[in-house]
């Protein structure tokens, strides 16, 4: 074998090699979540939604908003991986309760709403005197969840509230 009849060979066995590679990732399903999740079925159009959701909940000014450090994600991963399955449907059912509520409220999902007609639905369910509904429950756990993202986000903790190991400082030349 010659060296250019081998050059070529070795060249169109890389463009298989990267092609095989790359075939999978453009045939995945663009309906799925972002984030892998086990046990809660959620699609793509459902974990846009969540994302406005917590923007909504804080959304973004001089500092970064609930999408800035994926709030979202990880609303989904802590009830995918932290509570009952029981919670976990009721999460769903909350969701579904809660597109209903938006298109009732505001005439349309929440993805097409205005910011000021998504306050006017997070307000209505905030009125709402039924504390053991789904829909309830979605939004208390959305936004408990949103928050402790939030604080506990390496933003928050590093320009906002600075967390230091050991508390005060050794000075020397300070009499005691």
């Amino acid at each position: 074998m010659t060296p250019l009849k081998r050059r070529e060979a070795i060249k169109q066995l890389f463009c298989i090699t990267a092609g095989m590679a790359i075939i999978p990732s453009c045939m995945s399903d663009r309906s799925k979540s972002a984030i892998l999740v086990k046990n809660i079925k959620i699609t793509s159009d459902e974990e846009a939604m969540l994302a406005e959701l917590c923007e909504t909940i804080l959304p973004k000014s001089s500092t970064p908003g609930a999408k800035d450090i994926s709030s979202h994600l990880f609303v989904l991963k802590m009830v995918d991986d932290c509570r009952k399955k029981e919670d976990q449907d009721r999460f769903l059912t909350g969701m579904k309760a809660f597109e209903e509520k938006c298109k009732s409220t505001a005439g349309k999902d929440f993805m097409g709403s205005t910011p000021h007609e998504r306050k006017a639905v997070l307000a209505s369910i905030i009125a709402d005197k039924d504390e053991e509904s789904d829909l309830k429950y979605f939004f208390k756990t959305v936004k408990g969840l949103t928050i402790q993202s939030y604080t506990a986000s390496e933003f928050f903790m590093t320009k906002v509230q600075v967390y230091e190991l050991v508390p005060g400082r050794y000075h020397g030349c300070v009499p005691a």
